[in-house]
This record gives C-alpha cells, sequence and structure tokens, in this order.
C-alpha cells in the first residue's frame, strides 16, 4: 500500500468519504470541546448530502487527502463570509486524522487549498493544537472574535 499522501480537488462522488472523514475528526479534535448531544445531533447522512450538494454547486474548494484508498483528511476554502471582509479567501475547514497528525498532510491540505493568496479562518481559542498549526503557518490572530452555537469563542487568524 502507498503510504505517500495524495491531495486532490474532491469531486461529487467523494461526498460521502469526506463527510465520514470530517466526522471522525471532529470527535478526535473536539472531544473535550464538544458535548455528547451535539455530537448526537449529527445526522452523518445528512452531513454527506450537504457535502454532495457543495460538491456539484462549484461555489467552495473542496480538496481531500489519501492515503491509499482512505480520506485521511479534508479542506474547504471560499469566499469570506465576514462582513468586514478581512481577506477575500476564508478557509473554513482543515480536518486531518489524529493518526496522521505530525506528518505534513495538513500543510498539503492548507497549500491546496490557500495557495499564497491572503486568507482568514477561525479557530477555537481553547484549540492550542490547531493553534500553533496555524502560526506556524504565518497566521497571526487580528483581534475578531465570535461565538459559536454552542457558546465557543472562536478567534480570527489572517495570513497576509
Amino acid at each position: 500500500m502507498n503510504l505517500a499522501p495524495t491531495i486532490r480537488k474532491a469531486a461529487p462522488e467523494d461526498a460521502a468519504a469526506f463527510a465520514a472523514c470530517q466526522y471522525v475528526c471532529w470527535q478526535e479534535a473536539y472531544g473535550d470541546l464538544w458535548d455528547a448531544a451535539r455530537f448526537a445531533e449529527i445526522d452523518q447522512q445528512a452531513l454527506a448530502q450537504i457535502r454532495l450538494e457543495q460538491l456539484e454547486a462549484g461555489d467552495l474548494e473542496h480538496y481531500v487527502a489519501e492515503v491509499g484508498d482512505e480520506v485521511v483528511g479534508i479542506a474547504v476554502s471560499g469566499a469570506s463570509r465576514d462582513e468586514d471582509k478581512a481577506t477575500d479567501l476564508e478557509l473554513y475547514a482543515i480536518y486531518v486524522r489524529e493518526a496522521m497528525y505530525g506528518t505534513g498532510i495538513a500543510t498539503l491540505l492548507l497549500n491546496a487549498a490557500t495557495g499564497e493568496v491572503p486568507v482568514s479562518l477561525w479557530v477555537y481559542r481553547d484549540n492550542p493544537r490547531a493553534t500553533a498549526f496555524y502560526i506556524r503557518q504565518g497566521f497571526i490572530p487580528d483581534g475578531a472574535e465570535r461565538v459559536d452555537p454552542s457558546g465557543i469563542l472562536e478567534l480570527r487568524f489572517c495570513r497576509k
């Protein structure tokens, strides 16, 4: 089996694997931040359907990282959703399976999803692993804050 990661744009036929990876990554990354009820509310089939619709619409850029035939990481980028438009591009999501931490896959996904242009993203304040990753990648907090629907504080980071 080839252990070198492949990073590629996701296609509609990747929707189910994309959503499955995203869900497992949420469990691995946010197990200490989200309560059990939040995980229980996630309908994995609905998540896959949303991804399929987004992939078919083509408004957002979706990327997958594969090792062998398994999706081990995902990324999504698109136009900034922020009213103040700190940057034109926003990294909506980037997740890598816990077993792949430290392999460089997250950096490959980030580069594929954002290139060299200025980009912003939101990260949980209490997510030191992600925060450290973004700082290593040249992102800095710009002072903007928001609270997610479950009450968790998020900070905006920008890379100019």
